[in-house]
Order: C-alpha cells, then sequence, then structure tokens
C-alpha cells in the first residue's frame, strides 16, 4: 500500500472547491513562470504596510521580554477590539467572554467550523466565493453550497436565493463584507433580511469583515451584527490583515455569541493555543488614535488606484461598473465576447499582466477577471500602456451585438 493511501484520507482528494477552474489556473500559472517582467496583480496582500506605530509597538515588546504566553488573548487587545467595535460598528460585546483572538481570520474560520459542524453539515458561501471560507468548511467535513450572483447586481446575493438552499443540513452561511474576490459591499436591507432568515432557519450568518475601511462610491459599511436580532445568529470574523494591513502578522478575532464563546474557544486554543504576544502589542497600537491618520492614507491610496484602474479600463472600450468595496475586485471582460480564461491567457502572454479569470472563484465568475490593486500607481499605468494596444483586437472579435 501506498504511504499517501493509508494517511491521506479520500475526502482531500476533493479539497478545492467545487466549480472552480484549477486547470486554468494551473495552466496560466506555467504560463507565468516562463515569462519575465510580469506584473502580477492576483494577490489580495496589500502592498502598503502597518501603521509605523503598530511596528515600534511590537518591537518594544520584543525588546521589553512581551514574549510569553497570552493565554485567551491580551486583556488590553480584547478590551482595544470591544471598544472598536462599539465605535466603528455599534456592536457590543463582553471582551472577556466574547472575543477570541486568533492567528489570522483563516484561524477564526477553522475554529468555528470545527466547533459547530458535524460530518456532511452544509454551509452557504457565495459563487464567486473566498476559497479561504470553502477550504475551512471542507477541512471541518462540511459541504459549501454556493449562492449564485451576479455582476449586475454588484455581486450582493438575494437572499431569497439563499434561502432556497436551505437544507435541514444547513449550519451557517459564511460572507466577506465587503467581499474578496467581488468587492460587493451588502446594502443594510440585504442584512437585516439575513437576519430575519437566520432567525427563522436557526442558522448562523458568519460575516468576514477583514476589508470594512475600504468602501468607495458613497457608500458605508454596515455590521450584520448590529441589525436587530443579529445577538445570537451572528458570529463575526475580523482581523489586522487587510483594514491594517498586517498580512504577515496573522492576527485575527471573533465576535462571538455568549452561548457560543466558551465551546469556541476550547477548539480554537486545540489548533494552535495562542496568538503571538509582540503582534498582539502591536495590534493594540493600530487600533489606536495615534494609527488612524496613516490608515486614512492608505484608504485614500488604494481609492486613488481604484479611480485609475477602472476609469481607464472604461475609456480604452471596457465599459466598467465595479462594486463599491476592497481594494480587490472584478474587471468586466464580457464586451469581448471571450472566456475570462482567453483573455487571462492574451494579457498574460502579449501583455505579461497577470490577472486571474474570475473562474477561478467559481462559475458565476465567468465573463469577468479578478484584480488585486497592490501595485503602486505607476505600475498600475504601466500595466494599462501594456494591455491598451491588445483592447481592439480582443473587441473587434467580438460577436456583433444587435
Amino acid at each position: 500500500m501506498h504511504l499517501a493511501d493509508r494517511f491521506v484520507p479520500a475526502w482531500l482528494h476533493d479539497f478545492h472547491p467545487r466549480g472552480s477552474n484549477d486547470g486554468d489556473r494551473a495552466r496560466l500559472q506555467r504560463l507565468a513562470k516562463g515569462l519575465a517582467d510580469v506584473i502580477n496583480l492576483n494577490s489580495g496582500d496589500p502592498d502598503l504596510t502597518a501603521a509605523p506605530v503598530a511596528v515600534e509597538a511590537a518591537v518594544e515588546a520584543l525588546r521589553a521580554g512581551k514574549t510569553h504566553y497570552a493565554h485567551g488573548g491580551l486583556a488590553e487587545l480584547r478590551a482595544a477590539i470591544a471598544r472598536k467595535l462599539a465605535a466603528d460598528n455599534r456592536i457590543i460585546v463582553d471582551p472577556e467572554r466574547q472575543i477570541i483572538i486568533t492567528n489570522g481570520s483563516a484561524e477564526a474560520a477553522a475554529a468555528l467550523f470545527h466547533t459547530i459542524l458535524e460530518p456532511g453539515d452544509e454551509v452557504l458561501t457565495t459563487d464567486p466565493y473566498y476559497s479561504g471560507h470553502v477550504w475551512a468548511v471542507t477541512a471541518a467535513h462540511g459541504v459549501p453550497v454556493l449562492i449564485p450572483t451576479r455582476g449586475e447586481d454588484l455581486w450582493e446575493p438575494d437572499p431569497d436565493e439563499v434561502a432556497k438552499r436551505i437544507t435541514p443540513r444547513t449550519k451557517a452561511f459564511v460572507f466577506a463584507n465587503p467581499a474578496n474576490p467581488t468587492g460587493a459591499v451588502y446594502r443594510r436591507e440585504t442584512l437585516q433580511a439575513l437576519v430575519d432568515l437566520a432567525q427563522r432557519a436557526n442558522i448562523l450568518m458568519v460575516p468576514d469583515e477583514l476589508f470594512e475601511r475600504y468602501v468607495y462610491d458613497g457608500r458605508a459599511h454596515v455590521s450584520i451584527g448590529s441589525l436587530p436580532g443579529a445577538a445570537d445568529h451572528v458570529v463575526t470574523i475580523n482581523g489586522f490583515s487587510k483594514s491594517y494591513c498586517m498580512t504577515g502578522w496573522r492576527l485575527g478575532w471573533i465576535a462571538a455569541p455568549k452561548w457560543l464563546a466558551e465551546p469556541l474557544a476550547d477548539v480554537r486554543y486545540a489548533l494552535s493555543m495562542v496568538a503571538g504576544t509582540p503582534t498582539q502589542w502591536g495590534a493594540i497600537a493600530a487600533l489606536s488614535d495615534a494609527a488612524r491618520p496613516y490608515y486614512d492614507e492608505v484608504y485614500r491610496a488604494y481609492g486613488e488606484r481604484r479611480a485609475f484602474f477602472y476609469d481607464t479600463l472604461t475609456r480604452l472600450g471596457l465599459p466598467q461598473h465595479p462594486a463599491p468595496g476592497a481594494f480587490v475586485g472584478m474587471v468586466d471582460i464580457r464586451p469581448t465576447g471571450r472566456t475570462g480564461a482567453a483573455v487571462s491567457e492574451v494579457f498574460l502572454r502579449d501583455a505579461r499582466v497577470f490577472l486571474w479569470p474570475a473562474t477561478v472563484f467559481g462559475a458565476c465568475g465567468e465573463g469577468y477577471l479578478r484584480v488585486g490593486l497592490i501595485k503602486p500607481l505607476d505600475t498600475l499605468k504601466d500595466m494599462m500602456r501594456r494591455i491598451e494596444p491588445l483592447i481592439p483586437a480582443l473587441l473587434a472579435g467580438a460577436p456583433s451585438r444587435r
């Protein structure tokens, strides 16, 4: 018997999400490896870094020997998160009982799904989806169930479509708001409908709010956990990776209902026991008023890139109507009449610009590419200069539309 047959469970062979176009992903990656000077806009890792006050606080913690276990998370950090939730999100929690510190939001999702799922239980999520959510569900022996979304709706799901897919095995609906990969920002009325649905169907709503600071076009972020009826049916996942530019610091948190917090904390402890203590001291500083001007400038910088990116594509003949959130989003290439994979390959092969076809995040992404605006504005200008000569030919080959 091969060792893998003995020790790797059969279910891991089907670990990747249903509907994802892994063949195109692998083919494009091979092509990119053979090319030089590629502008890669695939990642959701912000190129801007943590506020200097956060860096200094973490360094000072290291120098001061604040490097021992912080079981349950530093009390100072839990208190700072509770204050932030009350001020920014209008969510009131007990920092001693309801805030759980994790090694990134990925561990937060993993801990939650290992806590609430029995093998075969279902978790709803959007299509296109954030792969990390689907993997966390699958790793906990759950079954992801996809809710279709459309660019015409700015990728916001219809609560009726969510309701149609609820079965006796459904435990939760997990979604990013603002969304990765689509940039969707959920309206208050949509979120309230989801809270009402959670109460009727006795399921959990699990918002991932990592991109909460990045909302544009006059819209505002609303936390579902702040709405009437949410207290016992919403588990909020958040962290420092995106809004605070601290991806490699690996620090997240869960705001859990009181009835769930204790078993969830036990499972989280089993996964990695504690988060890094110096990192937590840095996070406290990132939440402080001293850091706010820095992060306001980060918000402005990504907004400037976003406006340039989508306005330029529209000027070049590819009209764009992006969703209002995040520094990731979708690029509408439907006017070309080609698949996302085909346009992605042309951009990569002929312009050395790498954008994923959005079908790598689910079948509903067909007709779109996905972009991460994680390069400076000058690089984005270079990217547009590279692809501009290609667009007329792409459009010329499109089927006639009458």
